[in-house]
């Protein structure tokens, strides 16, 4: 039965005739593909309504609103950024170009995140960021309190939420705690516009000065965007980049924003089949990454494994066998050819270095069937009982 059965992939696009249908129609239409145009600013209306988001920038990927984040805060050679070294690499490369100092911390093996102990450990005189990861869409318990502690710090508060929109801490939104949150709408999260991302600007500090960054430098907002008009000419003010999401790849995510919850929902079926299928098997070969019910609203980006023993390849080798792609996050900063070359000599990531190599991400996403996730189960209990 299982033997003819389609390559399950790790992750497909979200798809639907709708989406099609809404970039069809700027195409035939006379309307700019650079933008910004009609989808930008619906999306930026209904992110606002439904999540309270009420500044915004909508950009070529997340990495670009992590880089504005940097350019806009000007830290000095001596400041320090604090973030978990189990993390994407371009969240430590924007602020490593701008010449502050990076700080690894460690993580919790039971989420994949840092707890907020761990964080504090790692505070110092010199620490003027933390970026918090809501790791796989799952968000951080304790935001409420590492807000707090933030400002009594003066610490600015970072939430790299990229896979995360959707998911929330008590009743608000993941995103509305920093002072910058950063989202990806990359072909592998749950929501796309094949690249793009979105940064949210929470410290009023920061909104006029967030606009001149992310358009270029320039102060061209005020000739291209309503209500403004009030300039015939822009120019040159300030350090920035190209950082817009293009109206083309809007016109294909703007149709989804109303699918949100329907994503989510469909997704829960998937992960809590998972679930009920594995989690009263092999406690004595992997754990489930966040199997516990969940505090608080998830958007059930992902579902993880961590092996207990050391033998993640010959298993993905395995489960490539049987069609299935599964996939392993990514390495660990601290252990990459570049990312090594910022790690202190006195920082010690014991739970990153036992768990790195065990961790496995098994296919989720919204064209994946509850009848795979059952034959994906099986193999995965099948290898531990061949």
């Amino acid at each position: 039965i299982y033997k003819f059965m389609r390559k399950i992939l790790f992750h497909t696009p979200l798809r639907d005739a709708k989406y099609v249908n809404n970039v069809k129609k700027l195409l035939d239409s006379n309307m700019s593909l650079h933008g910004p145009g009609e989808n930008i600013f619906k999306i930026k209306n209904e992110l606002k309504k439904k999540y309270g988001f009420s500044h915004t920038h909508l950009t070529n990927s997340c990495t670009s609103a992590m880089e504005i984040c940097a350019l806009l805060l000007n830290l000095g050679k001596n400041d320090e950024v604090l973030m978990p070294s189990y993390n994407y690499n371009t969240t430590a490369s924007s602020f490593v170009r701008t010449g502050c100092k990076i700080q690894y911390c460690d993580i919790d093996k039971k989420n994949l995140m840092p707890t907020f102990e761990q964080i504090k450990k790692y505070v110092n005189k010199n620490t003027k960021v933390i970026i918090i990861i809501h790791m796989q869409g799952l968000p951080v318990d304790y935001l409420d309190e590492l807000q707090k502690y933030c400002k009594s710090k003066k610490i600015i508060l970072i939430e790299d939420a990229a896979p995360a929109l959707g998911s929330y801490v008590k009743n608000k939104p993941v995103g509305s705690y920093g002072d910058f949150a950063t989202f990806s709408f990359h072909e592998t999260k749950n929501y796309t516009s094949g690249l793009g991302g979105l940064l949210v600007v929470n410290n009023k500090k920061f909104k006029k000065q967030s606009d001149l960054v992310f358009d270029k430098g320039t102060d061209r907002i005020y000739v291209t965007s309503k209500p403004n008009y009030h300039k015939k000419y822009y120019s040159w003010i300030t350090l920035g980049s190209s950082f817009r999401m293009g109206e083309l790849n809007a016109s294909y995510l703007q149709p989804q924003i109303k699918d949100i919850d329907k994503v989510i929902k469909y997704r829960s079926q998937l992960y809590n089949r998972y679930r009920r299928n594995l989690s009263h098997w092999l406690a004595d070969e992997f754990t489930i990454c966040n199997k516990t019910h969940h505090k608080y609203k998830y958007n059930y980006h992902a579902f993880t494994i961590i092996l207990k023993k050391n033998e993640r390849e010959k298993f993905l080798k395995y489960l490539k066998k049987n069609n299935i792609i599964a996939f392993i996050s990514f390495e660990a900063l601290h252990l990459s050819q570049y990312g090594k070359k910022l790690m202190s000599s006195k920082t010690k990531l014991n739970t990153t270095n036992e768990i790195i190599k065990k961790i496995v991400r098994l296919p989720m996403h919204n064209r994946l069937r509850l009848s795979e996730v059952d034959y994906i189960s099986k193999k995965v209990r099948d290898y531990f009982h061949k």
